[in-house]
């Protein structure tokens, strides 16, 4: 009994009783060569009231109809949960599930495209606007006062950027709920 509790409360997650271990009350255990379910007209539904477990010593195949233009229903896979996790950091039974976030692929193309035109507008000040001066022939050039305005813009706009990617001013990653393009359900290893 205490090596079943073990294997349950050892991961971070529910993980149902194996077969051979389950003494919680009836379970039906249909044995067969193959098995199949086939719902003729409508749907096959499938509930629990903690979990639903697959496992396989080959692989696990969702497979759905072509999109043709004409259905009501188009083809579609769907997971729908408040967090999801793809893969374990270790393996079923030490409970490792993966904390890095995956990445919202369309908020980073806007993002990186953002920083690329602030780095365009830097290499066009660069080229055509930032000037410096010297007090007189043969000392040192400093940068013109003048330049100040257009830094201060540049610094303001890498710092809207920074706010998004959720670093702070000294390089540091702050808390990934704040970064505009990581996902706050999907976690990967």
């Amino acid at each position: 009994m205490a090596e079943t509790n073990l294997y349950n409360h050892q991961a971070d997650y529910y993980v149902p009783d194996p077969v051979d271990l389950y003494n919680k009350g009836s379970q039906v255990i249909i044995n067969s060569d193959r098995l199949v379910f086939n719902a003729k007209t409508d749907s096959v539904l499938v509930y629990s009231d903690k979990a639903i477990g697959f496992s396989t010593k080959g692989g696990i195949f969702f497979d759905t109809g072509t999109n043709d233009g004409e259905s009501k229903n188009p083809s579609r896979f769907i997971v729908n949960s408040p967090q999801i996790y793809l893969g374990l950091q270790s393996g079923l039974n030490d409970g490792k599930l993966p904390t890095d976030r995956a990445v919202l692929g369309t908020e980073l193309r806007y993002w990186l495209a953002k920083l690329l035109g602030i780095i365009d507008d830097i290499l066009d000040d660069l080229e055509d606007s930032f000037t410096v001066t010297c007090s007189s022939p043969g000392t040192p050039s400093v940068p013109n006062p003048g330049n100040s305005a257009m830094i201060k813009l540049r610094k303001m706009q890498t710092s809207f950027l920074r706010m998004d990617l959720a670093v702070d001013d000294l390089d540091q990653l702050e808390d990934p709920e704040k970064c505009r393009f990581l996902s706050k359900r999907i976690k990967i290893v």
